[in-house]
């Protein structure tokens, strides 16, 4: 068996257990959501306190991660993610990393 080297480890595609490759990423931006959904919030939800979410950029780094390892479309979720203050500048973000890949 050969061992990959880290670099070709870094590149290499996201498979899931079933071995299909991995394209689609949800982020949620927010843990604010109203809308209340039985699956992925109960009633008596406790919401991190807002120090304890990650940053735009922090996201913009997570995102260009999945972006090279793979991923094509990103769904910025949340409930309601346009309540983040400043989301639209990780869309810019999104929208030209989505442009720039395509050029290449």
């Amino acid at each position: 068996m050969n061992a990959l080297s880290p670099p070709d480890l870094l590149f290499r595609p996201m498979t899931d257990p079933f071995g299909r490759t991995i394209r689609y990423l949800r982020v949620s931006v927010t843990d604010r959501c109203d809308l209340r959904c039985f699956y992925c919030m109960s009633e008596d939800m406790t919401f991190l306190p807002k120090a304890d979410l990650l940053t735009l950029e922090e996201l913009d780094r997570l995102c260009s991660a999945f972006i090279a390892k793979g991923v094509r479309k990103i769904r910025l979720t949340g409930g309601e993610p346009l309540v983040r203050r400043n989301v639209m500048s990780l869309v810019r973000f999104a929208v030209a990393a989505s442009c720039n890949r395509r050029a290449r």
